[in-house]
């Protein structure tokens, strides 16, 4: 082995290892972006499920940094939930600040009448730009062979520049991103396309 291959070989194990990790902290991710297209400190970046081996966990990145002061009764994060049938969701789990840190709870959506609360959430920061939430599907109802579920985010956010409240969602629309329940997706082939339908 020549001298040069000696002083690299120990950055070239490093670098390999450090790549390794990221490969598969990442491999059980669902990413979503999401364009510049809202006002406000809330429009949302990218939008990071993770689901694999733990209970689900979103991660909402803004383009916008913010503090948690500043979303006191003027911002709010919402990850909404559909388990059954119908074009609307059955749950939701909000974040939003108290003033000194954020707090997530977990609501049952009502059409009639107002919105149950369920219980408290674990809420986390993993930047200036972002909050995480977990929510463990024990604590919902799934409709009778549902196999999946669906989500999306949105954000609501209220200021001088926002008088009436500046809103964004992802997807954008109407879309909803389907998501397997853990231990229910099939085996993937390569003819088969491995995304729930409805």
């Amino acid at each position: 082995m020549s001298r040069a291959l000696r002083v690299l070989a120990p950055f070239v194990a490093a670098f390999a290892t450090v790549l390794l990790v990221s490969l598969a902290a990442g491999a059980h991710d669902t990413d979503l972006t999401d364009p510049d297209d809202a006002r406000g400190l809330l429009d949302i970046s990218q939008v990071r499920l993770a689901h694999e081996g733990v209970p689900p966990a979103w991660t909402i990145v803004t383009f916008a940094r913010w503090g948690v002061l500043r979303m006191w009764d003027e911002g709010y994060l919402i990850v909404w939930l559909d388990t059954q049938e119908g074009p609307d969701p059955e749950y939701y789990a909000l974040i939003r600040s108290n003033r000194y840190r954020l707090e997530g709870t977990l609501w049952r959506a009502r059409i009639y009448g107002p919105d149950s609360f369920m219980k408290r959430l674990e809420v986390w920061r993993q930047s200036g730009r972002s909050a995480s939430v977990r929510v463990r599907l024990v604590n919902l109802a799934f409709g009778p062979k549902r196999t999946f579920y669906g989500w999306w985010v949105s954000t609501v956010y209220t200021s001088d520049s926002c008088r009436r409240s500046c809103h964004d969602r992802a997807p954008n629309g109407t879309e909803t991103v389907l998501q397997w329940r853990p231990g229910m997706s099939p085996t993937p082939s390569a003819s088969e396309s491995t995304s729930p339908t409805p």
